[in-house]
């Protein structure tokens, strides 16, 4: 089997979270996918690849999905606690202002209600409280977008979240299945923050707030508190 080929299958069905969760109950003809997947990777690529080999490396994914351990990803989640911080701004810079955006947010610092910074390689993203924007802005050049009307949902989660691969993946996911976006993923130690707009986050703490119910329930795990403090937080009612 191609290893190109079992590259593609993989990329691709990490991109459909749907078909993802498909291929990990084990609910797919796996024959008709394999056929679609050709199609598809033959427009994306412009060559053909092997019905028998996609067949094959969707089988394998599937079986390694299966053996992922999920009990031990929703154990994490029904231990974990909810709370929500709103009116937050996402700014984005380009990598000449990392190092004066890295300033700006140290001096901010403990002063922020709610304050994140992201480094990719080319770009920084900033995620303040919407009333700190403006003590951002005036400080830099060459901003490439500014998102306002934003939420962060933040999951605070045992420590095992560190060292358990799969629970971020999970919660985008059922997410996503539920047609909410998500504009910045960030892991921080036991917290995980999901900001979205402000109209989705809404929605997206009622899901997880129903999800971690659930869980809780499947479970018996009892109820757990909430420790993000500060700004406008809404912590997790129920159990």
């Amino acid at each position: 089997m191609s290893g190109v080929t079992a590259k593609l299958v993989r990329e691709y069905v990490a991109g459909d979270p749907v078909l993802l969760e498909c291929l990990r109950k084990g609910i797919v003809n796996y024959s008709a996918l394999a056929r679609r997947l050709a199609e598809d990777l033959e427009k994306a690529t412009g060559e053909k690849h092997s019905v028998v080999a996609i067949k094959m490396a969707l089988v394998r994914l599937a079986e390694k999905l299966e053996s992922e351990p999920i009990g031990e990803i929703e154990r994490i989640i029904a231990a974990s606690a909810l709370a929500v911080q709103d009116y937050i701004s996402v700014i984005t810079v380009p990598r000449e202002s990392i190092t004066r955006a890295l300033k700006i947010v140290s001096q901010l610092g403990e002063n922020s209600r709610f304050i994140q910074f992201v480094q990719s390689l080319r770009t920084a993203t900033i995620i303040v409280a919407s009333e700190d924007k403006e003590k951002i802005l005036e400080r830099l050049q060459n901003v490439i977008e500014v998102i306002d009307r934003q939420s962060a949902v933040i999951l605070v989660s045992p420590r095992s979240i560190v060292t358990t691969p799969g629970v971020v993946a999970y919660i985008t996911g059922f997410l996503a299945r539920s047609g909410i976006n998500i504009t910045q993923v960030i892991s921080c130690y036991v917290d995980t923050i999901l900001v979205l707009n402000s109209e989705e986050a809404s929605k997206a703490y009622t899901l997880l707030h129903r999800l971690i119910d659930a869980l809780r329930r499947k479970y018996s795990v009892a109820e757990a508190a909430v420790g993000t403090g500060g700004g406008s937080t809404q912590p997790l009612q129920g159990g």
